[in-house]
């Protein structure tokens, strides 16, 4: 993130995003309120009956929505007009901000929080996306989903009735190699449609190894992409979870951000089993404990501090102040991905304590 200036008398901020986890990144400090201001095009209709043409012009919006597209690489922003030339825009109408990477924007806030500013100073450690397609599968059962830094998403869930062992031999194959079809058609599109950096294949018995064989022949060097099999217990999309905790995919953990976020919360989790008492959840408890200093590690769900309101984005503000003095570890979680979610489920906002409080 290249921050070009600073003005703190007018608590005016101008940067340009270097990367997509720079877009990460303002997408979480951007809220409803900010006056964005960038250079941008807009349909102008200068003669009745016809379509128009579109201008580009330098405007500023009241942001409303802030919405984050990864792939397409850009950052949402619809507001309403508060500046801009006259000749083309009528104030108070709204207008959508695509902002892309390498692209110079101004971000005036009514007052910027230390942990904003740090964020942007800081960006993502991440420079790249790393884009993994997951399939795991079982006979007859397949769930595909797509993993990011960002997102989660699960793309595809595939069944198909796969005769038993009684019945002929030609009946199973026929019916194991429809099911292969119907699977290979979503991955192949997914591959065409995505770069993706690994594809893994995953699940009990030896179904994601004939996949593995009939998949390879589908491809057939048209599209280069590393393929990698794993065990996992079923062709749920909980063996997606499972998959991303085993200790095959621990080697990606600092190229992959939702590797290590759900590595955290799986953590959260053994600590409720070893000692519940170590743990704080919800905003006045874990306030309480940073105030002493007692945090060791703190973890929030990126939508409590994109949605909060003034009164409580203050009290958020003085607790990852409080854990910073005190040497603790902070953790802004997405809320896009399933660790996330389980973090939202307890609270989203926790706290490991260095030693019981009480």
């Amino acid at each position: 993130m290249k921050i070009h200036n600073i003005d703190k008398k007018k608590e005016e901020i101008t940067v340009t995003p270097d990367n997509l986890n720079d877009l990460w990144t303002l997408y979480n400090i951007i809220r409803v309120g900010d006056e964005i201001s960038a250079r941008t095009q807009r349909r102008v209709v200068l003669r009745e009956g016809t379509k128009g043409e579109r201008k580009t012009m330098r405007l500023k919006l009241k942001a409303e929505s802030v919405s984050f597209h990864e792939f397409s690489n850009r950052l949402r922003v619809k507001g309403k007009i508060l500046e801009g030339p006259e000749d083309f825009v009528s104030f108070g109408t709204y207008h959508t901000f695509n902002i892309e990477i390498m692209q110079k924007i101004n971000i005036i806030k009514k007052v910027w929080s230390n942990h904003e500013l740090r964020r942007l100073k800081e960006s993502s450690k991440f420079e790249n996306n790393f884009i993994i397609l997951i399939v795991v599968i079982e006979t007859g059962l397949a769930t595909i989903a797509i993993i990011t830094n960002f997102s989660h998403n699960r793309i595809a869930t595939i069944k198909t009735h796969i005769p038993g062992k009684r019945y002929q031999q030609t009946y199973r194959n026929k019916a194991f190699t429809e099911f292969y079809e119907d699977i290979a058609k979503v991955v192949v599109e997914n591959l065409k449609t995505y770069k993706i950096d690994l594809m893994i294949l995953s699940g009990p018995g030896n179904t994601k190894n004939h996949f593995n064989e009939y998949l390879k022949k589908i491809l057939n060097s048209t599209i280069n992409v590393k393929i990698e099999v794993y065990h996992a217990s079923s062709g749920t999309e909980s063996a997606i979870i499972e998959t991303l905790k085993s200790k095959e995919l621990a080697k990606l953990k600092k190229r992959v951000k939702i590797i290590q976020e759900t590595e955290k919360i799986e953590a959260v989790f053994a600590q409720f089993s070893s000692d519940a008492d170590l743990i704080c959840i919800g905003l006045e408890e874990v306030y309480e404990a940073s105030e002493r200093g007692a945090l060791k590690q703190l973890l929030i769900a990126d939508i409590m501090i994109r949605g909060a309101s003034k009164d409580k984005k203050l009290k958020i503000e003085e607790i990852i102040t409080n854990v910073e003095k005190s040497g603790g570890e902070i953790n802004i979680m997405s809320t896009k991905n399933t660790a996330g979610e389980q973090l939202m489920n307890l609270g989203s906002i926790l706290g490991i304590l260095r030693y019981k409080t009480q």
